[in-house]
Parts: C-alpha cells; sequence; structure tokens
C-alpha cells in the first residue's frame, strides 16, 4: 500500500491540475465571447510593416504615404522577427459616462512596446512598456504589454503602437478590457500560475533531495532540467524581468534562450541515463552527446553575439531534434524488448505533445489562442505528474535492488564463511600429507643407522619438500595478489631453455602417472627475450599440474607456436589432455580464487585450488590471455598466448666468438670501461685477461672519472654502465655524443648493465650508444658486440 501512496498523490494532483485548467479555459473562451468584458480592437486596427526601417513617432504620424493595411489581414501570430511594427486604431466614448480601459497587446517578452495616444486637442500622452527598459520604468508595472486608457463621455482618441522585438514570435493580440473585467483575468493568471510553478519548484526540490539520499544522476539531471523548464516559462510569462531582471540588461534579454538552451541540455542527459542508453543504444548514446555539443555551441553563439536574433529558430529547431530522439530511443528499447516505465512514456507523450503545439504556434502554423500559447504548461504539467510516478517507480526498484544487493551480500558472507571453514580443513590436510612423509622417512633414518634404500627415501623427502614448498609459494602468490602488490620482473633470458626445464620436469611426472607426453617447439623460436621468467615458468608448470593430475590415461600433448611482428614474439601454447574434463556448472568459475563448488565438491584430486586463479592473475599482469574448454572429444584444451619483446642479444657460437676474439686481437687497442663495482670490475678483467690478453683495459669508477681520464689517453671504445654515483652512464653517454668530452663524438659505446626493461633500451639508443649487454656478462656475447662495433663502424641507432 505504501508503494501505492506517490502515484495516488500525484494522480490526485494530476486531476487537480485538469480539471483548474480545465476551467481557466473555459473561463477564458466565455471571457473572449462576451464582448462586454474583453473587446477585440484587430477589426478597426492598421498595421505598417516597418521592417528595418526605424520611424519615429513623428515620422509614422505626420507621413500620408506610408501603407497602413488592416491588421485583420494578418495572422495574429507573425513568427519569429527582428521587423519594427507601428499599428493605428481610433476609439471613442459614445456613453455618458467616464470609461476607464486596459489594452493588452505583444506578448510578455517583446522588447519594445510603446503606446502614443493623441486626444482630439491634438495632445501626445506616451506609455511604455517591453522588457528593454526597467520594469519600474513602464507605465503600468505588469507582466504583460498593458496600457492604460480613460475616455470621458464622447471623447474619441488616435493611437499608435510601435513594437520591435530582437527575433522572437511577434503577436499582435489587441485586447481591450475594461478594469473590473482586467482585474479578475489578473487574478485567475495569478492562481494559475503560482499552482503551475509551485508544482515545479516542489517537483525539483523533491529529487534534489532523492539524489542526495540515492546518488541516482537520473534524479539531479531531471530536478534540474524541471527548473530550467520552469525558468524557461517563467522568463515566457513575463516574470523573470518582473523578478529577476528588473533592471532590464543583458541576462534579461538572453533569458528565455538560455534556459531553453540548458532545460533541453539536462532533459537530454536525463532521457540518455534513465533509459541508459550508453549500454542499450550505444549510437542514440553518441547522438545524444552529438546534441550536449551543439547545445553548448548555442549557448556560446549566444553569450558572444550582440545580435543573437537566429538562436530562436536555432533553439526550436534542436529542441525538436531532442524530442524526435527521445521518441527513437523509445522505439528502440521497445524494439530490443527491453523494459521502459509507462508513466515515463505517457510523460514523454504529454511533454512531446505540449512542444509540438508550442513550437507550431511558433513557426505560426496554428492559429493563436490561450491554449496554444499556453501548450507547454498542459504538456509540463502532465509530463511531471507522469514522469514523477516514474521516478518513484525508480526510487521502489532502486530500494528492491539494493535489498538484494545486501541479501546477496549477506548470503556471500555466509558462504564465505563456510569457505574459509573448507579452505582450512583442506590446507589443513595438504600440508599435512607431505609433513607426515617427511617426518616418517626421517624417523626411520634416525631409528635404522645402516637404512637401505637410501637413495630412494632422499628423494621421497625431497619431493614431498618440493610439493610442500610449492603450497606455500602459492599461498604467499596468493597473498601477494590479493593485496594488488604483483608486479613483473622482466629481464632478458634464454627461452627454449626455459622452456625445456619446465616440460622435462612435467614430462617425469607424466610418466610416473603412466601418461604419454608429446612436445612440439618451433625451430623459429627467438634465443632471447624479454619478460618475467619466473611466472612464465609457475604459469606453465600451473596449466601442465592441472593437465597431469586430471588425466588417468592418455596423453597430454604440448604444441608451441611463434609469431613474431617487427621486435616482438607473440608465443602461443596449447595444452590438450585426455582426462576427465570440466562441468559446465564450473566453467565459469575456474579462474576464481574461492568458489563454494571448488571447496564443496568431494575431495577427489589434492590440491588448493589457487593455481588457476594464479595463473589468471599473472597472464592478465602481461596483458595475454587464457582460456579452458572442453574437447570435443575427451578432456579439456588450455589455450594460452602471451607476448614479448625480443632480445636481440644472441649468444654466438664457440666458431664465431673464436673469429670474433681473432679479428679483435689483431686490431688491439685501448678500451675504457667505466663501472663502480669493484666484483663487476674484476669480472671483466679477468674475461679479458682469458681471453684478450692484449688489449689495455682502463677501469673508472664513475663517469666524471672516465671524461678526466679521456683528457690525458685515447680509446678505441668504451663499455659503459649506467647506474653509477657522481655522474651516470646516460648523462656521460649523452657529452660524449655531443662532442663535448675529449675524445672523438663516434667512438663505440657498448653499455653493460642489469637494466634490460625496454624503456631503458630505448633511451640508451636514442642517447647514442651502438649495443647493450645485460649483467652477469656472458664473455662470448661481450666479444662479439665489441667486434660488430669496432672504431670506424656506423653508430647503430635502432633499438
Amino acid at each position: 500500500m505504501r508503494q501505492m501512496v506517490p502515484h495516488i498523490l500525484f494522480l490526485r494532483i494530476g486531476i487537480l491540475i485538469f480539471l483548474f485548467i480545465s476551467s481557466i479555459s473555459n473561463a477564458q473562451n466565455r471571457e473572449n465571447q462576451n464582448f462586454t468584458e474583453a473587446i477585440s480592437l484587430r477589426p478597426i486596427t492598421s498595421v505598417l510593416l516597418a521592417g528595418q526601417q526605424d520611424y519615429s513617432f513623428e515620422e509614422v504620424r505626420n507621413n500620408s504615404k506610408l501603407d497602413f493595411v488592416p491588421l485583420t489581414s494578418l495572422k495574429e501570430n507573425l513568427g519569429f522577427s527582428s521587423d519594427n511594427y507601428w499599428l493605428t486604431f481610433t476609439l471613442e466614448n459614445t456613453t455618458d459616462s467616464y470609461k476607464q480601459y486596459y489594452l493588452e497587446t505583444a506578448r510578455p517578452i517583446t522588447d519594445v512596446v510603446n503606446l502614443f495616444l493623441i486626444n482630439e486637442e491634438n495632445r501626445v500622452e506616451k506609455q511604455y512598456s517591453g522588457d528593454k527598459i526597467p520594469f519600474s520604468k513602464k507605465t503600468i508595472q505588469h507582466r504583460k504589454s498593458i496600457f492604460d486608457i480613460g475616455l470621458r463621455p464622447g471623447e474619441s482618441v488616435e493611437a499608435y503602437i510601435h513594437l520591435e522585438s530582437d527575433g522572437e514570435v511577434v503577436m499582435l493580440p489587441m485586447e481591450l478590457y475594461q478594469e473590473a473585467s482586467f482585474f479578475n483575468l489578473t487574478y485567475k493568471e495569478q492562481v494559475f500560475y503560482g499552482f503551475f510553478y509551485g508544482i515545479l519548484i516542489l517537483a525539483c526540490i523533491i529529487y534534489l533531495f532523492f539524489f542526495f539520499a540515492l546518488k541516482d544522476r537520473a534524479f539531479v539531471y531531471y530536478a534540474l532540467y524541471v527548473l530550467f523548464i520552469a525558468l524557461m516559462q517563467f522568463s515566457l510569462d513575463g516574470f523573470f524581468h518582473q523578478y529577476f531582471t528588473p533592471q532590464g540588461g543583458w541576462l534579461s534579454d538572453r533569458a528565455v534562450l538560455l534556459t531553453a538552451f540548458v532545460s533541453l541540455f539536462f532533459f537530454g542527459r536525463y532521457g540518455d541515463i534513465f533509459l541508459n542508453l550508453k549500454k542499450n543504444s550505444p549510437i542514440l548514446h553518441l547522438a545524444n552527446i552529438m546534441m550536449s555539443w551543439a547545445i553548448a555551441i548555442g549557448v556560446l553563439l549566444l553569450a558572444v553575439s550582440q545580435n543573437f536574433e537566429y538562436c530562436y529558430p536555432l533553439a526550436n529547431a534542436i529542441g525538436i531534434l531532442v524530442l524526435v530522439h527521445m521518441i527513437a530511443s523509445l522505439v528502440v528499447m521497445k524494439l530490443k524488448k527491453q523494459k521502459v516505465d509507462i508513466f515515463f512514456v505517457l510523460g514523454i507523450s504529454f511533454l512531446v505533445f505540449g512542444f509540438v503545439v508550442f513550437i507550431m504556434n511558433n513557426f505560426n502554423t496554428i492559429e493563436n489562442s490561450f491554449f496554444t500559447s499556453n501548450g507547454t504548461k498542459f504538456g509540463i504539467g502532465f509530463e511531471i505528474i507522469f514522469l514523477s510516478i516514474s521516478m518513484s517507480n525508480r526510487i521502489r526498484n532502486l530500494r528492491m535492488e539494493n535489498e538484494q544487493n545486501q541479501m546477496l551480500a549477506l548470503q556471500r558472507a555466509q558462504d564465505m564463511n563456510e569457505i574459509k571453514s573448507s579452505f582450512l580443513s583442506n590446507i589443513s590436510h595438504e600440508l599435512r600429507t607431505p609433513l607426515n612423509l617427511i617426518m616418517g622417512v626421517a624417523t626411520s633414518l634416525q631409528e635404522n643407522k645402516e637404512e637401505e634404500n637410501l637413495d630412494e627415501k632422499c628423494k621421497m623427502l625431497l619431493n614431498s619438500s618440493k610439493n610442500l614448498l610449492g603450497y606455500i609459494e602459492d599461498i604467499l602468490d596468493f597473498t601477494v595478489i590479493e593485496k594488488g602488490d604483483q608486479e613483473l620482473k622482466e629481464v632478458s633470458f634464454e627461452l627454449r631453455s626455459t622452456l625445456q626445464k619446465v616440460l622435462n620436469l612435467q614430462e617425469k611426472k607424466a610418466t610416473v602417472k603412466g601418461l604419454a607426453f608429446n612436445t612440439s617447439i618451433p625451430d623459429d623460436l627467438p634465443a632471447r627475450i624479454v619478460g618475467d621468467k619466473a611466472k612464465l615458468a609457475q604459469i606453465l608448470n600451473h596449466l601442465l599440474d592441472n593437465a597431469i593430475k586430471f588425466t588417468n590415461k592418455g596423453s597430454v600433448d604440448v604444441d608451441i607456436i611463434c609469431k613474431k611482428k617487427d621486435d616482438r614474439a607473440t608465443i602461443n601454447f596449447n595444452i590438450k589432455d585426455t582426462g576427465i574434463g570440466i562441468s559446465e556448472e564450473k566453467m565459469s568459475t575456474v579462474f576464481e580464487s574461492f568458489t563454494k563448488k571448488s571447496f564443496m565438491d568431494k575431495r577427489e584430486f589434492s590440491g588448493l585450488g589457487l593455481g588457476l586463479y594464479i595463473v589468471k592473475t599473472y597472464v592478465d599482469l602481461q596483458k595475454g590471455n587464457v582460456t579452458l574448454k572442453n574437447n570435443p572429444n575427451q578432456g579439456t584444451i588450455c589455450e594460452l598466448s602471451l607476448s614479448f619483446e625480443i632480445d636481440e642479444d644472441q649468444v654466438t657460437t664457440k666458431e664465431d666468438s673464436k673469429s670474433s676474439i681473432t679479428e679483435m686481437q689483431k686490431g688491439a687497442g685501448n678500451i675504457l670501461y667505466v663501472e663502480d663495482n669493484k666484483m663487476n670490475q674484476t669480472v671483466v678483467k679477468l674475461l679479458f685477461k682469458k681471453n684478450w690478453g692484449k688489449a689495455n683495459l682502463t677501469i673508472a669508477n664513475h663517469g666524471k672519472e672516465a671524461l678526466e681520464i679521456m683528457k690525458e689517453k685515447s680509446f678505441d671504445m668504451i663499455l659503459m654502465d649506467l647506474q653509477m654515483p657522481e655522474m651516470d652512464g646516460f648523462e656521460t653517454t649523452s657529452l660524449i655524443r655531443k662532442g663535448e668530452a675529449n675524445c672523438s663524438p663516434e667512438i663505440p659505446i657498448i653499455v653493460l648493465t642489469a637494466d634490460n626493461t625496454s624503456q631503458t633500451r630505448k633511451k640508451i639508443f636514442e642517447l647514442g650508444a651502438n649495443d647493450l649487454v645485460t649483467k652477469p656478462v656472458n664473455g662470448q656475447l661481450l666479444f662479439s658486440k665489441m667486434s660488430k662495433n669496432t672504431i670506424g663502424k656506423t653508430i647503430s641507432k635502432v633499438a
């Protein structure tokens, strides 16, 4: 019952608005039909279409050549215009009593509306109105363009009215009211407008409260839309000039357009969020963004332009596009069978109807009347009612969703408690099994001094210890991942030997179970790659462990495919087994760390259940991809894809090395080694002493010392470390290549460093280094690099 209260309340408000508007409309019609209360002066009025010619009153009055035409030959609504208009008519009091009249003409937002009355003595009375002047200077201080005309018995007056607009819709009603009927009409309008604007402001405030409570952007966009649509109507009705900008000016002139543009923006954003177009229709979401930019451009033009008459039709055109976009969004949602609240559809329908009437009236395609001139008020009134009901439904849905999330969170908490208990039980079992074996074998060895099969028992101890260590490492990896501290340690390493070690270890495990272990390694594998060697081995070991563990008979096949592009290699691993496979129920959670399914099942296989979770995390960390699927025949297929940077530092063969050393020995010269670490200095000294005794090796402890040494001695090549005190290798290399050192700027520089990241490699080659060798230094590789980069050869600038 409580959920129905907002609906009933808004429906009752809607009925009250409908009855109230109907009564006002009927009263207005009765007044128009009763000529004793409202008299139309259009039949006795003539109009001069002056265009852009700005005549003075005297010029219009005294120039008989000006072409006045009957006002009845024109529609009351003249459409968008910035022209000048002059109206003239004559009034006569044929009664024997004084008559007091009020004349209403033009729209409240017309810039200039001035009245000139000429009595029988040829005396001219001037009255002023329009929103170009301060409100206090209006002759009749009313939101509309109202003039006071008093006639003595038998008196007649000739009247001229001058109208000028800045491009807004120009309307030429000529309604003459007696004093009592005018005040009665004003009272009714004040009650109607007070009720209308009160509802809008109330809706704005309520939904701002909902936004702060629920943090749903749809509420704030809707509240701001209602606020600015109210301000737009406030401007059109003349209240903005009366209460907010009584002195006129820049904001007063642009109030209608500014509020119209802003309300269209928030209406578009509200519809986009409410219908979730970003998810349900990306194209319409993009169209909404483009319309928002169009609105922003319209606001910018309005702000900077002195003449903004073209902004009025632009705002109406954008308004039509926004409505068409909203209708298209509803149609698309319907076609996609997405649920849309019926009250939202009704609210948009009333808004569309009201705005269509309003815009058609602006473009002078329908006759002006009380209903057509207030079309938006009718549409907005019912739109607010139905959209408010729709928003109350949204509140109810959000509350239900929140309750469901709370129930789900509670269920998850209960599941986690069960999972933790199961995990502790599982880990206790897994750790106790190898510990029991280790303790049992150790006790046997202690009690029997001359134990037989000592080698076999030592192997049992070693294997159990490795299993225990593996479990501990998995737990440690899991804690690191959960903290978000996992990182890649990328270094250069030999790919083939790394893969071969992993495959050899897994082959032994498969052989023990009586499984065939087939591998296929391509010949085009890069010799060295840059990556995290330990994590690659860990990923492969976990995947192969799983394949072997869940396969009781048959085989495990490993196919490796390498695809090279530029300086990168993509390694694809395809692991097939003939094991028990994975149920469809578990397939969706196979890479998760803790799932109720994994721990609640009957125990058949050993392990902590963390392996695939660690695999998935480390593969994602390297921006790779791993998938598991069931083999249509039997078992599972695991596909792993990882991309690595190819390291061009290839180890040379012994023959190549000997040839390189021989060539270097022929041209042995002075070599400068810049290195701060004493152990590294000793290693390089021993390499040179063993393989290249004729070379003269000089050592500098940092870059600054190297520059000082080069002032006294010339060198044929420089071996450069990077991380050093005083002056590092980056700065030293840069100074040498700039010619700021006492040596040839083209002297060969080979970098010796433990930092082999892609960023470092790119930087040193940009600075002008010829080549790079990673630590620990491979002597054969170093001498090969030195041979390729002897003095006189072109410096390589490619990383």
